[in-house]
């Protein structure tokens, strides 16, 4: 068995924490990173609001207060009636309790649901030793290996020891996942099943 794979759980979350405090900024392939491997179990959670998307929103008895309303480029969204609420970084049920609480003051007991009735489609970033870097849309679920495709694959001076997916977290905090290249087209579990989100930045050194 390879030696890296036996490490139990509870060190692989003690190398992650370790990584996110130790991350600075810096770049190259010196900087603070975690492996692939190394990331802890992500539990799946309903995906926070972004500009771009629509929602589907029901307030139960009120026809007029009710409909489709997209998150506007700056995260907002703007409801008859109950006014203009933040809601791009908040998951759809948090947003309906907002707006439900906001309604005490109108209604005499509000009940809202809000559902997704289309996302924007995600967009990352794909830099360094590529054949065609920028911007490109992934589809949810897809990972890597796509955006590597997307960007015509690795260039010649590329090393494909050095791929990494830099992701913005809570606040300040950054995390940086190292892959190796060889192990994305072998199909490496834990390197494909990496899935990509919104706002990450792919760096081929």
């Amino acid at each position: 068995m390879n030696a890296r794979r036996s490490v139990p759980l509870m060190a692989r979350c003690a190398l992650l924490a370790l990584a996110l405090l130790s991350f600075t900024g810096c770049g190259g392939a010196r900087g603070s990173y975690v492996w692939i491997w190394d990331l802890p179990p992500v539990a799946k959670t309903v995906e926070p609001l972004r500009p771009g998307d629509r929602v589907q929103v029901a307030v139960q008895g009120q026809e007029t207060m009710s409909g489709e309303f997209d998150v506007r480029p700056d995260g907002d969204i703007v409801f008859p009636t109950a006014g203009r609420f933040q809601a791009a970084g908040w998951p759809p049920d948090k947003l309906a309790t907002i707006v439900q609480d906001r309604l005490r003051g109108i209604l005499q007991d509000p009940r809202v649901t809000i559902l997704v009735a289309a996302r924007r489609v995600p967009n990352v970033g794909v830099l360094g030793e590529v054949r065609t870097p920028g911007r490109y849309e992934v589809r949810m679920g897809e990972g890597v290996l796509d955006a590597l495709a997307r960007a015509g694959g690795l260039t010649p001076f590329a090393n494909p020891d050095l791929v990494f997916v830099i992701r913005k977290g809570v606040g300040k905090q950054v995390l940086r996942v190292r892959f190796r290249y060889s192990e994305l087209v072998a199909a490496d579990p834990a390197s494909v099943s990496f899935e990509l989100r919104d706002g990450d930045v792919l760096v081929v050194e």
